[in-house]
Parts: C-alpha cells; sequence; structure tokens
C-alpha cells in the first residue's frame, strides 16, 4: 500500500509535478526517495521551496512584462482617431436608420373574414 500513500504525498505537494516535467527528476526517483525516507524528512524540504516561490515569481514577473510591454507599444493618438471615426459613423448610420422609417401602420386582418367574405 505503499504506493497509495505516495499518490497521496503527491496529490498534498503538487510542486513535485514541476521536477517531472523539466525532467529533473522522474517519478521513479521520488518514489525511492519516499520509499527510503518517508515523507516528513528534511530532503523534501529542497523540493518544496525552491519550485514553488521560483516559477511563481517568474510567472508573474513575466506576466508583467508582456503586459507593459503591450501598453507600451500603443499609440493613444492612433487610438483617439479610431474612436473618432467610429462614433462618426454611428452617427452616419443612425442617420439612415431615421430617414427610412415609414409611419404606416400595419392594419390587422380581422380573423373570422376570408377572401372578401
Amino acid at each position: 500500500m505503499k504506493i497509495d500513500e505516495f499518490k497521496k504525498f503527491v496529490r498534498n505537494n503538487p510542486h513535485l509535478i514541476n521536477y517531472v516535467k523539466d525532467k529533473k527528476m522522474t517519478w521513479q526517483q521520488f518514489y525511492e526517495i519516499y520509499d527510503l525516507y518517508g515523507e516528513s524528512d528534511k530532503i523534501w524540504d529542497d523540493f518544496k521551496d525552491n519550485v514553488t516561490t521560483t516559477t511563481t515569481n517568474s510567472n508573474f514577473i513575466n506576466t508583467i512584462k508582456e503586459i507593459f510591454g503591450l501598453v507600451k507599444g500603443i499609440d493613444l493618438n492612433s487610438v483617439q482617431k479610431a474612436l473618432t471615426s467610429l462614433d462618426k459613423a454611428i452617427e452616419a448610420f443612425k442617420g439612415f436608420n431615421s430617414d427610412n422609417t415609414s409611419t404606416t401602420a400595419y392594419e390587422e386582418r380581422p380573423k373570422n373574414k376570408f377572401f372578401e367574405d
């Protein structure tokens, strides 16, 4: 039943998955360490602290860099011109739409009258 305990240990420590994905360790190597030392040994501290802080910080920093890169590339004058032309197009469309409306009302035919009886 050690395998079930190891699976539970991995579920409680998902940061170990990053080591396997990065091909720094294999599940076999982790299982052997788990089998020899157990889950409460100090050897796991090396794996826990390193990956979580580094991965989280680098992902956050990369995301911030991407956002600033996108904002830096925006020309506000061109955005303003585009919004102005869009506003003019909407106003023109409203003008076309209001000129073509007809005022004739639809008169419903009586329900009991067929073929002009």
